[in-house]
């Protein structure tokens, strides 16, 4: 059987849950005997890919690369990616996507991150959105959002969620049911505690996401200005996405005086990042709602405590003593995760996330994917 997997652009530098989930399905496909195509926008730098997820995909595929001049998650990017589902369906058999979170009739399995169709529900929840797209943009949707909702037979589909918030947000939005399948996280991290952090910790926070507005990393100096403990340094991590966005991000910590008390770091290495998440008590992640939170789960596997929003699929892993409402509720849990951290309690949060290991997501993959193909 030939299988095409649909993920256009393999972003090295912004690691997240969507190419963690690519690079697991194309090489568990392949380890059990299937012949894979994957189609992609830029040439895979191997090495480069090894270095960032612990492993590079098997150099028993094929690769299609069809560069694009469009931006990725463009609004027109959504019929260009149409079209080249609809011409890379000729090579394959089976078409799995594990990038667009669209649901095109000639694409067989689907692992969705976030439904597309949802952007125009989840306007209030999620502010980038409602001043992202306006009238054109949703004009440009409505001949998708039309076929989606009235013409599609999701029963002769394999719909994947990344979470139950995902999934339920499916159920709502289109009425289908979609199998929950957490996204890996890599062995490198998951391992990691062996390396870093064995010993007594500083009084660190650690924040990971893009440098861009909708991550809502302002919030960050925020908290700390109200922490009552002033003994505790912070760290805001990301891929600069936005130069603006860092700009007010550091007007915001001026304002509040934290000039020495947080530091902001761009395009850090990922072995770097596991140096620094040995080094903290506690991760602590914006107010922004994620649909499983990739980064949190990671700075899980290094000991960290997270404390982590009340909306989105973290909640769903993460101890519930600390996730917050408010940014004052925030900052109190933060105080409480410093003074609770400890060595059995970083094991705890490492044991927590052991089952989004590697092993555990391609083996629950391929049972998923051949019940499928037995039925279809």
């Amino acid at each position: 059987m030939i299988v095409g997997i649909f993920h256009p652009p393999i972003r090295l530098e912004s690691f997240g849950g969507s190419l963690a989930v690519t690079v697991s399905i194309v090489n568990s496909l392949v380890e059990n005997g299937y012949n894979v195509i994957l189609f992609v926008r830029d040439k895979i730098n191997q090495q480069k890919l090894s270095n960032v997820m612990g492993e590079a995909l098997s150099n028993r595929i094929m690769v299609v690369v069809k560069p694009s001049i469009l931006k990725s998650r463009s609004i027109i990017n959504l019929y260009e990616n149409a079209f080249k589902l609809l011409a890379f369906r000729l090579k394959c058999e089976i078409i799995i996507d594990t990038y667009s979170n669209y649901i095109f009739p000639w694409t067989d399995v689907c692992y969705i991150h976030f439904p597309y169709i949802n952007n125009f529900r989840f306007k209030q929840k999620f502010p980038y959105l409602a001043k992202r797209e306006g009238i054109v943009n949703d004009i440009i949707n409505l001949p998708y959002i039309f076929f989606e909702k009235n013409f599609e037979k999701y029963e002769q589909k394999l719909l994947l969620a990344n979470s139950e918030f995902t999934s339920k947000a499916i159920k709502e939005s289109i009425g289908a049911d979609a199998k929950i399948l957490y996204p890996p996280v890599s062995t490198s991290f998951l391992e990691a505690l062996n390396i870093y952090g064995k010993g007594q910790r500083e009084n660190l926070v650690v924040t990971v996401g893009r440098i861009a507005a909708d991550k809502r990393l302002e919030a960050i100096p925020v908290i700390a200005n109200l922490l009552r403990e002033k003994n505790v340094q912070f760290v805001i991590i990301g891929l600069l996405h936005n130069k603006e966005t860092l700009k007010k991000l550091n007007a915001e910590i001026e304002k509040f005086g934290l000039i020495e008390k947080i530091k902001v770091l761009t395009n850090v290495p990922r072995e770097e990042l596991k140096k620094i998440l040995g080094k903290a008590k506690v991760y602590l992640h914006p107010p922004t709602i994620e649909h499983f939170g990739i980064s949190i789960a990671e700075a899980m596997a290094l000991g960290c405590i997270p404390v982590v929003y009340h909306i989105g699929g973290a909640k769903e892993y993460t101890p519930k003593d600390f996730v917050y409402k408010n940014l004052q509720e925030a900052a109190e849990k933060v105080e409480k995760a410093i003074d609770t951290w400890s060595i059995r309690e970083a094991k705890r949060m490492n044991k927590i996330v052991q089952k989004f290991s590697e092993i555990n997501f391609r083996k629950n993959f391929l049972e998923l994917f051949a019940n499928y193909c037995s039925v279809n």
